[in-house]
């Protein structure tokens, strides 16, 4: 009788036991399943930063100058932790898809998932991510396209001695083309291109910024004659948080970000500031790049497919069809 007693209650507790798991499971379930915001002990306000590399930068990384920026905004707003990462496009859409939303991201042309999750901001004006009034990010940083030489003096530049640097992301033959340039010009990978031009292989090489500290690394003294045609080199930032607090935060954030201060230390990583000039007569290609602003800027949000169109109308124009002129028109902020 007494084992028998001994099996009844290990039966009960064993049901109570499960019954207390399934509880815990049922009231963990939307705190397991939902995309919470990280808290971390001592702090009385978390932003999370992504940043994402769409195009060639200068010489250093722009997460390691966000990471720069974070460590002043913790020193100015004690309590409140900045924690930035780094993101492919692919990474940061497929995160997004699954609900996981930074407060700040950092992005270059062509990611138009961001205009989904973007929220307007009042203090800010910019064509280029602006829709019904309201701007949806701040650009924060710029490259810019350049001609190079080793012996030239840009009077003679043509389809036949002049190679086209194409780096990931960008649209060079726009540049060319909205500069006047045309012809059925070679291009190559940006590396490749540099290395034909320090070979000789070509008189001249449409680049980047990125270009300037290729041929300083490899000592090959060039000359440089910016293009201020086109650009679609700009690095924004959008505040993607609804949450009055974070959203305040990350409004603050951005105002460091693009204050004179932080923008000056943009040298460090090679990149121009859209607000300041900030080169000296010790960078002089980078001075006289950022003398004066693009005339044309492409319009961030473009998607695959109306970036794909606007390669193609770049290329027609450069090779003499004027018709896409007009039409290019149509892609421009």
């Amino acid at each position: 009788m007494a084992k028998k007693r001994e099996k009844v209650s290990a039966f009960i507790l064993t049901v109570l036991l499960i019954a207390a798991v399934c509880a815990s499971l049922l009231f963990a379930y939307p705190a397991l399943t939902k995309k919470s915001r990280p808290q971390a002990q001592g702090y009385s306000g978390i932003l999370r930063v992504w940043q994402i590399d769409s195009f060639e930068g200068g010489r250093g990384a722009r997460s390691s100058f966000l990471s720069t920026v974070a460590k002043k905004f913790e020193k100015e707003n004690p309590g409140v932790l900045v924690m930035v990462a780094a993101h492919s496009a692919e990474s940061a859409a497929n995160a997004l898809r699954e609900g996981n939303v930074p407060d700040l991201i950092s992005y270059g042309t062509g990611i138009d998932f961001v205009s989904d999750y973007a929220l307007p901001l009042k203090k800010y004006e910019c064509a280029a991510t602006s829709s019904g009034g309201a701007a949806y990010g701040v650009p924060w940083c710029r490259g810019g396209y350049m001609l190079f030489t080793a012996d030239g003096d840009f009077t003679d530049v043509s389809d036949t001695n002049t190679v086209i640097s194409q780096g990931n992301g960008a649209f060079p033959a726009a540049a060319a083309a909205l500069e006047g340039m045309r012809g059925q010009f070679d291009v190559m990978p940006s590396v490749r291109a540099y290395t034909a031009l320090i070979g000789g292989e070509y008189k001249y090489m449409l680049g980047s910024q990125r270009d300037v500290y290729r041929f300083i690394t490899r000592e090959f003294n060039v000359l440089a004659k910016p293009l201020y045609a086109f650009s679609d080199l700009y690095q924004y930032i959008s505040v993607l948080s609804d949450e009055t607090k974070i959203f305040n935060l990350c409004n603050q954030f951005i105002g460091l970000l693009v204050s004179e201060p932080m923008q000056k230390q943009l040298t460090k990583i090679g990149m121009m500031s859209p607000y300041f000039s900030i080169y000296g007569a010790d960078d002089p290609i980078m001075s006289e790049a950022e003398k004066n602003a693009p005339q044309n800027i492409l319009a961030a949000y473009v998607d695959e497919n109306a970036r794909k169109a606007f390669s193609e109308l770049a290329w027609q124009i450069l090779k003499g069809d004027e018709n896409g002129a007009k039409k290019i028109k149509n892609y421009l902020a």
